[in-house]
C-alpha cells in the first residue's frame, strides 16, 4: 500500500483556489465515486462498486474493511488508508475532503471506499457537500449496510408482519436526552438498531426499562457482521441492563432490540471461510453457520 500518512499527501493551500484566491476549474476528466463496500467482506460489495474500484487511479479506503480488499485495488492506483477506528484517527475529515478534491482536480478517478453504506453513519453527506462546493463531479454507489448484514448474518428479520413495522437506527455515542424521547422510542414498537453502541449497551437498556420497555424484550449483539468470526449474542433487555451482555470481540458491533428477534431463522451457508470452534451446538451446526459463533447471555 502506498502512502502511510494521507495528511502528508495533501497540498497546503485550499484546493478550490489557485493560491491567489481565484477559483480553480476542475479538470473535466476528474471524478469521485463514494462507494459503499458493504460490512467488510469483499464479496458483499456491489457489482457497480467493484467496477468503479477497478477503474480507480486513487483509492481512499476505510479502516474496517477486510484486508482481502487490497487484492481488488488496481495495481497502478495510489491507495491511502484514511479510516477511523476506536477513536484512533488516521486522518481528519477535512483532510479526507482535501485529498478527494485535490486528486480529482488533477484529473484522476478517485474512489472513496467506505464500509457499509456511505449514507448511514458514513459521513457521506459531509463528503458529497464538500465535493459539490468544490465543483467536483461525483457519484454515490450504495452498499450493504451493517444494519442489514447483522440481521441477516445472525438470522432475524428487521421487520415482521404484525410484529415490527418500523426500524429505528441510533448512534451509540449520542442517545436520546429527554424522557419524552425515550418514551417515544419505547412506544414505537419496532426494531431498534444501535451503531457504535457496544460501550453503552447497559446504559441504553436501563433507560429503555426505566421508560416502560418490557424486561423480556429480546436483544442481540452482532459483532463483525458477515465477516469471518462473526459472533451473535442473544439475551433479554433485563439481562443487558444488568450488565450480562458484553462484547465478545474487539470488532465493530451492532445492538438490536425488538420483538422481531423472536422470529429467528437459521440459514445454511456455503462459504469459503474455515469454521471456528463452536461456542454452542455441534460442529455440524457450526459448519452450517459458516463458522459464525452464537452465544446466549444470561
Amino acid at each position: 500500500m502506498s502512502g502511510s500518512n494521507p495528511v502528508d499527501q495533501a497540498h497546503d493551500r485550499h484546493p478550490s483556489t489557485d493560491g491567489q484566491g481565484s477559483p480553480r476549474i476542475p479538470n473535466p476528466s476528474g471524478f469521485v465515486s463514494l462507494v459503499g463496500a458493504g460490512p467488510g467482506c469483499p464479496d458483499l460489495i456491489t457489482l457497480r462498486g467493484l467496477n468503479a474500484l477497478a477503474a480507480a487511479e486513487v483509492v481512499l479506503y476505510d479502516a474496517l474493511l477486510d484486508p482481502a480488499f487490497i487484492g481488488y485495488f488496481p495495481e497502478r492506483a495510489l491507495t491511502l488508508s484514511v479510516g477511523k477506528r476506536c477513536g484512533q484517527v488516521q486522518a481528519e475529515q477535512s483532510d479526507i475532503h482535501r485529498l478527494m478534491i485535490e486528486h480529482a482536480l488533477c484529473g484522476r478517478r478517485v474512489v472513496r471506499l467506505k464500509g457499509g453504506d456511505p449514507l448511514i453513519f458514513g459521513r457521506g453527506g459531509e463528503e458529497t457537500q464538500a465535493l459539490e462546493a468544490a465543483g467536483i463531479p461525483f457519484e454515490v454507489i450504495p452498499g450493504v449496510s451493517a444494519l442489514q448484514a447483522g440481521a441477516a448474518g445472525a438470522g432475524f428479520p428487521l421487520t415482521h408482519r404484525g410484529v415490527s413495522r418500523r426500524v429505528t437506527v441510533l448512534e451509540g455515542h449520542h442517545l436520546p436526552e429527554t424522557a419524552a424521547a425515550w418514551r417515544d422510542l419505547v412506544a414505537s414498537g419496532g426494531t431498534i438498531a444501535v451503531y457504535m453502541g457496544t460501550r453503552t449497551i447497559q446504559a441504553l437498556s436501563r433507560s429503555l426499562l426505566d421508560h416502560g420497555a418490557a424486561p423480556t424484550l429480546p436483544v442481540a449483539l452482532v459483532e463483525q457482521a458477515q465477516c469471518p468470526g462473526q459472533t451473535s449474542t442473544f439475551s433479554t433487555l433485563a439481562h443487558a441492563a444488568a450488565g450480562a451482555l458484553r462484547p465478545a470481540t474487539r470488532g465493530p458491533g451492532l445492538f438490536f432490540i425488538g420483538e422481531a428477534l423472536h422470529h429467528r431463522f437459521h440459514p445454511t451457508l456455503e462459504i469459503s471461510h474455515e469454521p471456528l470452534a463452536p461456542v454452542s451446538g455441534s460442529a455440524r451446526e457450526a459448519r452450517a453457520r459458516g463458522g459464525r459463533r452464537e452465544r446466549r447471555a444470561s
